[in-house]
């Protein structure tokens, strides 16, 4: 029988909405004749209460959110409701002009009483001076709305790291920098006018970005915002003191330290005194800065993947500077270390190259502090030259209990953990320095001979967990040598290894012959095999 079309109202937030139904009757051999209504063409979204829509819409580009005035009458002013403003000239085939026009125009219309969050991404190809006026006015209206959650990118600059010029960047207007309502802040390529006044005394998680920060108001940031949790500084200068003195600041991160175009090197320090910080991450390039490290009394967790400066093998080396770094973060059960330490660790050997290696242990400008770590990350390629850096490293680990080692994957020119820094960059230092060793009296690695698996005596004695990640490129076909007395030696020296973990991308073979190096190990050892 062909269906009957009738139609029926369904109450939905006050408003009547008509969806088409089809009434089909069926013929059944038990229950006779039976009625079957199937509702068709309906329209389930517009069905939606109003505060799911807005809250879907409070998900969406707000360029995407406004061009749902399309559908119908009844959407044409729910995208006014949005508390959430995602906007990004990026995600739009418009103009410069056309999406400034925009904003200009739907932020007024906006009839929400508060704005959670405000992502503004513009990177426009117009001067930005002539502009900003209209940027103050947005940001004077999410403000005003009391914005909880904020992001801030706006720049155009033809000049690398031209943001610490002072010509077309744009500006903080001091409302935004004395915000009481703003929880999370996120501003990248702006600059803090001279006379602006940092206030945000709400503010918990604070992340700065290609910015220059001068010394007068890293002090308000430690000092006016009382509440701040996470502190997170990228491609920054300026300033030479921070101290986080707050019993709320657990976490602080610096990743690439930026120098001003009138840099004079030997200028550039800073001093770091964080006594409450418990997650610290110091990452990237630091060329040509003194990074001096303070009270880091409560760490937990230390991430040192930096790179301080670049040397010859005939360059002074401070050799106290990674017995500072590592006496400050000694407390921290959990490191991760770059092959910048290590590198600069051989240093102090190299002028006992004739004496047996255990007598150059016992040098007080040879040993390292003691630190309580318990969880140990290396992310260095190995080499012969590596392998007493690496000893001297676990030598003062006493507690080690869990050990990861990773072997970046070769790519020149890209960044692979300590910044821009490739494997043959590595390569040739490590080959350098090598040399000089072997030129020094007789050479230190001469003196060591064979003996390598004996340097990791005693210095496993609570390892517990091993676990090596390779990341490798096709065209290396073989293990290297290194790797394969390095992972002798620990091995065989871990007494108490319970477990082997290797991560892998699908190059068995390489898997095969670390396994096969388990016969050297002295206790019962779990294998795991994972893919990266």
């Amino acid at each position: 029988m062909e269906p009957l079309l009738i139609s029926r109202k369904k109450q939905c937030d006050g408003r009547a909405r008509r969806i088409p139904t089809q009434l089909w009757l069926v013929t059944s051999p038990n229950r006779g004749c039976i009625k079957i209504e199937v509702q068709t063409g309906i329209d389930w979204i517009s069905a939606l209460p109003d505060s799911l829509i807005v809250q879907i819409l409070s998900m969406l580009p707000i360029v995407d959110a406004w061009t749902t005035t399309i559908l119908s009458k009844l959407w044409q002013n729910l995208w006014t409701c949005i508390h959430n403003l995602n906007c990004y000239r990026s995600k739009t085939d418009w103009s410069d002009n056309r999406f400034i026009s925009f904003m200009d125009n739907a932020l007024p219309l906006l009839t929400s009483s508060k704005i959670e969050s405000f992502t503004l991404h513009l990177r426009p190809n117009l001067a930005l001076s002539n502009y900003s006026h209209k940027l103050d006015k947005w940001l004077e209206i999410v403000l005003k709305k009391g914005v909880e959650d904020f992001e801030l990118d706006v720049w155009h600059c033809s000049v690398p790291f031209g943001f610490y010029l002072d010509s077309d960047v744009y500006r903080l207007p001091q409302d935004l920098c004395s915000s009481s309502s703003i929880l999370k802040l996120n501003c990248q390529y702006c600059r803090i006018p001279e006379d602006c006044i940092l206030n945000w005394t709400s503010l918990k998680s604070l992340t700065l970005s290609c910015m220059l920060i001068r010394e007068e108001h890293m002090e308000q940031i430690t000092s006016n915002c009382h509440q701040l949790e996470s502190l997170k500084l990228c491609n920054f200068c300026g300033f030479h003191r921070l101290h986080l003195t707050s019993p709320k600041c657990t976490r602080l991160e610096l990743i690439d330290h930026t120098h001003p175009v009138d840099y004079m090197r030997g200028d550039c320090y800073f001093e770091i005194v964080a006594p409450y910080v418990q997650h610290l991450r110091i990452s990237g390039d630091f060329d040509g800065v003194e990074n001096r490290l303070g009270d880091l009394s409560s760490l937990i967790h230390a991430d040192l993947t930096c790179y301080l400066y670049d040397y010859d093998v005939d360059d002074k080396i401070d050799k106290t500077i990674v017995k500072d770094h590592l006496t400050s973060i000694a407390c921290a059960k959990e490191l991760i270390i770059s092959p910048w330490y290590i590198e600069v660790s051989l240093h102090f050997m190299s002028f006992y190259a004739n004496m047996n290696i255990y007598s150059v242990w016992q040098k007080e400008d040879v040993l390292l502090p003691l630190l309580e770590c318990k969880q140990l990350t290396i992310n260095s390629w190995i080499k012969n030259y590596t392998f007493l850096g690496i000893a001297n490293l676990l030598r003062s680990t006493p507690c080690l209990e869990n050990l990861t080692i990773i072997l970046p994957e070769e790519l020149d020119g890209i960044m692979f953990g300590i910044g821009f820094f490739s494997k043959d960059m590595w390569d040739q230092s490590c080959a350098a320095l090598e040399t000089a060793f072997y030129n020094e009296r007789h050479g230190l690695m001469d003196v060591l001979g064979d003996k390598y698996t004996n340097i990791f005596k005693c210095s496993l004695q609570n390892l517990k967990n091993l676990k090596v990640i390779l990341q490798w490129t096709p065209c290396l076909v073989d293990d290297p040598p290194e790797l394969t007395k390095l992972m002798n030696s620990l091995l065989e020296h871990a007494k108490n290894l319970e477990k082997l973990i290797i991560v892998h991308e699908d190059y068995f073979k390489r898997i095969e012959n670390l396994l096969a190096l388990l016969r050297v190990s002295n206790s019962t050892v779990v294998v795991s095999v994972e893919s990266c």
